[in-house]
């Protein structure tokens, strides 16, 4: 077998550039078309550019009132990219871009080194063009960077098996670390694979060292893993930020609870879906547009997904679109690269590999599939890399094993059946029809397959020559893609839902972007404009230019002005950060000048602490008048509103020190 130590050929050097190209071009064409992604975060990235103190508490804004909540290491990559190329919307996309080509750079680099160039130049191929992953890399969340983070760990552990080095297994737990620190419990779910790898693998030590050293490696990852937590809530609480999405100012707390038990078990969700509505994205945008059209006000957004928990959770068509188009493959690579699963002390090199991938993929499936509380289509992105290796290597496999004549049928039957399951993913959200430009594709594509696939069964191998062998295969390979290349496109075609992005290959139909945004991609002149003029032209010393009710309202104003923007309540509006008695002190000592009560959100007011300070705001604050600060109405940018939720209501301005002279204020209270 072929294996990394032989050097590569030309071609296949050549090949590998190409891919990475395509990786590249495929997450930076139409780049532009997502605006910062999703401006919570680029707020963030923004505010810790002026500060040390914000950087290193990950803070949300300036002032460092609220921290946002995801722990730090992705966005501090973000934060380098702007520091060095200025703030922009490039500058703070383009890390996740170069995450994800590099991801698929790490692909190829592990499978080829046991399997060949060919098994790595598929998987590199096939991740490139995995339609979630070209999502999330065009998009600011984290998940570019922790699975690049668990790629280089994969990568550690495998080399930690091979040798039984107790050092490398170190760097692949701390890595893990390093991940914890990029998206909290996300990252350590691949730990009881890794843990299996090294017990089955480390040749020459006895059970007991390798227990040793696995202790010793979960002890350097949980060290790395809660070290800034540690920090942060060691850190007094009037010397750092609110810890964003808790209740107890706990940075530990938001591990354990809001981005993990909350994640899986659904009591202990504080913030339940937004409706009833369908439990994924509408295919297409275009209802929404012509009710907007037509003057009637856009739908509330959806931002969790709720397809129904249980073990074939991922494979319903909507989720199986976003990353297991090349599932079979991935099957006959499990089962053939791990060949042959006979009982032995300990694994082989390839075996091993296998198991990384195999275990990856199964814990991350069971993890997704039952996870009941707050779920998002975007994160089966974690099963990208490992299903594009195990493909990778089933196809290499397959085709070998073709081509020696060792198993002659299994190629073709592979073929057949990744065709039939092609059109199960695409045609199951719909009414099956031939009709219409998406039938006519499907039934082209899955077709050609059908073809090649007999072709390969039925003909026996002395009426077809190598060449007509490698076409038949080729043609089989292209046509294999395009159904993934063509969802891919969607996300790069048409501007998706950035705040919850994920493929849809009915969203080609009309070139229309999903309205249905929770974050509109900024116009030319922001409806916050006129906003930010006034309270620019009316401050005076006041910390924050303004408070309002929740991270939504305020990320928009911090992302355009580099403004200290009060927060009160959090990312949803529901932290228990401020009390009515905080809220007039720090009035009173001129901190704060403005606030806004109502406006858009995600969630309804439902807390007690919310409706305090609104109270609070309304009684002893000034009303401004809206022509003073409110953007009039264009009807020729429909799309150019802020986001509405079940919470949204009007927005009002307040006065909150109407005696440093503001003579067109309304009446207080009103």
């Amino acid at each position: 077998m072929t294996t990394e130590s032989t050097p590569p050929t030309r071609a296949a050097r050549l090949a590998l550039v190409a891919i990475l190209a395509l990786a590249a071009w495929l997450r930076l064409w139409h780049l532009d078309q997502n605006g910062y992604g999703r401006q919570y975060f680029a707020a963030g990235v923004r505010s810790m550019l002026g500060s040390w103190h914000a950087f290193f508490f990950n803070a949300f804004d300036p002032a460092g009132f609220v921290s946002l909540d995801k722990p730090p290491v992705a966005l501090w990559l973000q934060v380098a990219s702007a520091k060095i190329m200025g703030f922009s919307a490039f500058s703070v996309m383009l890390p996740q871009v170069l995450e994800g080509v590099v991801s698929v750079a790490l692909i190829h680099h592990l499978v080829a080194r046991r399997f060949g160039r060919q098994a790595g130049l598929l998987a590199a191929l096939f991740l490139a063009l995995t339609p979630i992953s070209v999502a999330i890399d065009r998009s600011n969340n984290t998940d570019s960077c922790l699975i690049m983070v668990l790629l280089f760990a994969a990568w550690a552990l495998i080399r930690a098996a091979e040798t039984a080095n107790p050092r490398l297994l170190a760097v692949a737990m701390a890595l893990v670390g390093v991940g914890f620190n990029v998206k909290m419990a996300a990252a350590l779910v691949v730990v009881p694979t890794f843990a299996a790898v090294y017990l089955c693998s480390a040749g020459g030590l006895a059970v007991r060292r390798r227990l040793a050293h696995l202790t010793l490696a979960m002890i350097v990852m949980t060290l790395v893993s809660l070290s800034w937590v540690t920090v942060f809530d060691l850190t007094p609480s009037d010397r750092r930020p609110y810890a964003g999405s808790t209740h107890h100012n706990s940075m530990l707390e938001l591990a354990l609870l809001h981005n993990g038990l909350d994640r899986f078990v659904p009591r202990w969700s504080r913030d339940p879906p937004l409706d009833g509505r369908a439990a994924v994205p509408p295919p297409t945008a275009a209802p929404d547009r012509a009710a907007r059209a037509a003057g009637r006000p856009r739908a509330a957004v959806v931002l969790w997904d709720q397809t129904p928990v249980g073990p074939l959770r991922l494979l319903t068509p909507h989720l199986a679109a976003q990353m297991a188009w090349w599932l079979p493959l991935a099957v006959a690579g499990a089962i053939m690269g791990g060949a042959p699963w006979r009982r032995q002390r300990q694994l082989t090199p390839e075996q091993a590999n296998v198991l990384v991938w195999a275990g990856w993929t199964s814990t991350y499936a069971v993890a997704f599939s039952f996870a009941g509380g707050v779920f998002h289509t975007y994160y089966v992105a974690a099963l990208g890399p490992p299903l594009a290796a195990l493909a990778g290597i089933g196809a290499s496999l397959l085709w070998q094993r073709h081509r020696d004549g060792a198993l002659p049928w299994a190629l073709p039957a592979v073929l057949l059946i990744t065709a039939a399951w092609h059109g199960y993913i695409d045609r199951g959200e719909t009414t099956w029809q031939l009709e219409g430009w998406r039938g006519m594709l499907l039934a082209a594509f899955a077709g050609a397959l059908v073809i090649a696939g007999t072709a390969l069964w039925r003909l026996p191998r002395r009426r077809l020559g190598g060449r007509q062998s490698t076409g038949l295969a080729l043609i089989a390979l292209v046509v294999m893609l395009a159904m993934p290349l063509a969802w891919a496109l969607s996300t790069v075609l048409v501007r998706p839902n950035v705040e919850i992005p994920s493929a849809d290959l009915g969203k080609l139909a009309n070139r229309a972007a999903d309205l249905t945004d929770a974050e509109p991609a900024a116009p030319t002149r922001p409806r916050a404009q006129r906003l930010f003029e006034f309270l620019r032209a009316n401050r005076q010393s006041e910390r924050y230019l303004l408070a309002v009710p929740n991270a939504l309202q305020a990320s928009p104003l911090i992302v355009r002005t580099g403004e200290s923007v009060m927060a009160m309540g959090g990312y949803l509006g529901r932290d228990p950060i401020l009390t009515p008695g905080e809220l007039e002190r720090m009035v009173n000592d001129g901190a704060l000048r403005y606030a806004i009560v109502g406006g858009p959100s995600l969630v309804p007011p439902d807390t007690q602490g919310e409706r305090a300070l609104a109270d609070w705001i309304r009684t002893h604050g000034r009303r401004v008048d809206p022509v003073l600060w409110r953007e009039p109405p264009d009807p020729s940018r429909p799309t150019t509103g802020l986001p509405r939720g079940p919470g949204t209501t009007p927005a009002r301005l307040y006065d909150l020190r109407p005696e440093t002279g503001n003579p067109q204020a309304s009446n207080p209270g009103q």
